[in-house]
């Protein structure tokens, strides 16, 4: 955390890939995505890593990074996420969205 520019999503990316440790990277799409799915409810990604530590079970915590980078640029992105075509859609806590299709 101490490298110019590292901030803590960097740190455990790091520690991921090259340590292989059992950490949770979050960024702008792990931190949306875990929102409205209801996963949690917060208002910062260190927030958020904290409680999507306490309920997923570590042996994903590696996982849970590319997943919802790629969930969140391909289908819940920031503006007029593409909810038709989501495979989760109804477990989604998103306020506003109505709930059938």
């Amino acid at each position: 955390m101490k490298v110019y520019g590292g901030g803590r999503k960097t740190c455990n990316i790091v520690l991921s890939f090259s340590y292989g440790k059992n950490v949770i990277a979050v960024d702008t799409n792990v931190h949306r995505v875990s929102n409205r799915l209801g996963l949690v409810k917060t208002n910062a990604f260190e927030k958020t890593e904290k409680e999507l530590e306490k309920i997923i079970p570590e042996k994903y915590w590696k996982e849970i990074n590319g997943m919802f980078i790629l969930f969140g640029k391909r289908i819940c992105v920031p503006i007029s996420p593409k909810c038709s075509i989501c495979p989760i859609f109804k477990y989604c806590k998103r306020i506003g969205i109505k709930r059938s299709r």
